[in-house]
């Protein structure tokens, strides 16, 4: 057990080593190898590999012979930094030793105490990838300094087939990037995240009520958002209409990246970007991956000016032809046209039915 003065020191500012190097002092004087182990990467010795190896039980318990198939640990000043955990695809669940069970074993782990980054997935299930249980363990143990979480990995699952849900704004008080990946995607009702810059959703079918979480969230300091809203056809809902807030840059004062990307809707979006407030106060913008037609580019041309301050512009990955790509070119200092784009994305489906196909890089 440290003493809580010590820990408090150095939650104070982790980056910090004088905390960490008081607390090996304390840690010597009572024999304890992780006061070794402090000192010995502080000098960046190779002397630390072979005490992690000797002393592997006392620093991982039960992860010293038992880990889950991918177990990517950095350590930093005798404390794990950044890891990195992952179960066999299909694998079935092991009802007495759950991806969930394990993750909350290792968060209780002393040297996973002043974790900053943490990569989760996929799980071990066989029919759906169920990253939704990992939720519960971080809300009821994450780190105090966790800086960085990606829930998660879906490996070679069908998006569609996978569910997350983002934890509690009050367990990650201090988080700075959060990045969440499924078919389903479950977020905090009421985002609050007053130290967080980045936040990504990546997802085949993102749903109304997501939309209207990351429209009223708090987050002063974001600089980054990305949103992939997914295919219809896979349960994707909402329009332009609910992402307003994002649009009027509702308590966005710092946003410079802005990426609305795997957008069914995208035609319907630039022509709401054309007056939208918040773009003025972008750097880039990514509309990849969607149904943009020469029809939105047409619509973006008309006020180019609206767009020339932008430093990058990605319009790779959807429904454009190459005639568009000369003017195209011109809209920022720098336009990503790319080469993958199906013009078939925004035809109708046949002369009798007028239903668009509009479909995304990401649904199923």
């Amino acid at each position: 057990m440290i003493d809580p003065a010590l820990a408090a020191a150095i939650l104070s500012d982790p980056d910090d080593p004088a905390g960490y190097l008081v607390l090996a002092d304390w840690l010597q004087t009572r024999g304890d190898p992780r006061g070794e182990l402090i000192v010995l990467q502080h000098r960046d010795s190779d002397e630390a590999k072979e005490l992690l190896a000797r002393h592997a039980e006392a620093f991982l318990g039960r992860f010293a012979t038992t880990k889950p198939d991918t177990f990517e640990l950095e350590w930093k000043l005798g404390f794990i930094r950044s890891a990195t955990i992952g179960w066999e695809m299909f694998a079935g669940e092991d009802d007495d030793d759950p991806s969930h069970a394990q993750l909350a074993a290792f968060l209780a782990l002393p040297s996973a105490q002043f974790l900053q980054q943490l990569s989760l997935g996929p799980t071990q299930h066989e029919d759906e990838l169920m990253l939704d249980e990992l939720a519960g363990p971080i809300e009821d143990a994450a780190p105090p300094c966790l800086r960085e979480l990606f829930l998660g990995s879906t490996s070679d699952w069908d998006i569609s087939g996978t569910s997350t849900r983002m934890p509690r704004s009050s367990s990650l008080p201090r988080l700075q990037t959060l990045r969440l990946r499924g078919g389903s995607v479950s977020l905090d009702e009421s985002i609050d995240l007053p130290r967080l810059r980045s936040f990504t959703v990546e997802s085949g079918s993102l749903r109304t009520e997501s939309l209207h979480a990351i429209g009223a969230a708090r987050w002063p300091e974001l600089e980054s958002l990305e949103i992939w809203f997914g295919d219809p056809n896979y349960g994707a809902k909402g329009g332009v209409t609910d992402i307003a807030p994002i649009l009027d840059g509702r308590g966005l004062g710092k946003l410079r990246h802005l990426g609305l990307r795997n957008c069914a809707f995208a035609d319907e979006l630039v022509e709401a970007l054309v007056a939208s407030r918040v773009l003025d106060q972008l750097q880039t913008l990514d509309l990849s991956m969607g149904n943009l037609s020469d029809r939105g580019v047409a619509a973006m041309l008309r006020e180019a000016g609206r767009f020339a301050h932008l430093e990058k512009l990605d319009l790779d990955d959807n429904a454009l032809t190459t005639a568009q790509w000369p003017a195209a070119r011109a809209l920022a200092k720098t336009v990503v046209y790319g080469n993958e784009h199906d013009p078939d994305r925004a035809v109708p489906r046949t002369e009798e039915r007028s239903r668009y196909r509009r479909y995304v890089s990401v649904g199923e």
